[in-house]
């Protein structure tokens, strides 16, 4: 991630607050992911992540002292990486390393409101019972065919 001049288009931060970022650019997607590594990380039955192209996220300086990375194996078989704050362990961001042009933020980061009514719904084969998701939006038994995630 880079610095930036322009003014962002959203921001976001950890839950202590030693991580925080901006995005410059518009989004590629909202995703709703059912995965288990998801439901894992969030605590929760699914996660929210909106895809932004990697070019576009700014880390602020003072954040870069308080950042960890990871890899794990995903659902899928392929690696996802990302950043999290190690004050507060709150993740920030995911990639696959087969493509470093897009991240996926964790949106529950975010400065702004999401409203994720009409957000692709990925990997609904792993939802756990109970989990409706809305008629008429996208979704995935697993991942998109664009491999955007």
């Amino acid at each position: 991630m880079s610095s930036s001049t322009q003014e962002p288009k959203l921001t976001g931060r950890c839950q202590c607050g030693k991580v925080s970022y901006s995005i410059n650019s518009e989004p590629h997607s909202l995703n709703v992911c059912h995965c288990h590594e998801c439901q894992r990380q969030s605590g929760s039955a699914f996660a929210l992540t909106l895809v932004v192209p990697s070019s576009g996220v700014h880390l602020s300086p003072p954040s870069q002292k308080h950042i960890g990375h990871f890899e794990r194996k995903s659902d899928s078989g392929g690696i996802r990486g990302g950043i999290f704050c190690t004050g507060c362990g709150v993740r920030i961001y995911h990639n696959n390393p087969k493509a470093p042009q897009w991240v996926s933020i964790k949106a529950g980061t975010l400065d702004q409101k999401v409203d994720f009514s009409d957000a692709t719904h990925i990997w609904t084969k792993r939802k756990l019972a109970g989990v409706a998701i809305p008629e008429g939006v996208e979704a995935w038994e697993e991942e998109p065919d664009d491999g955007v995630v």
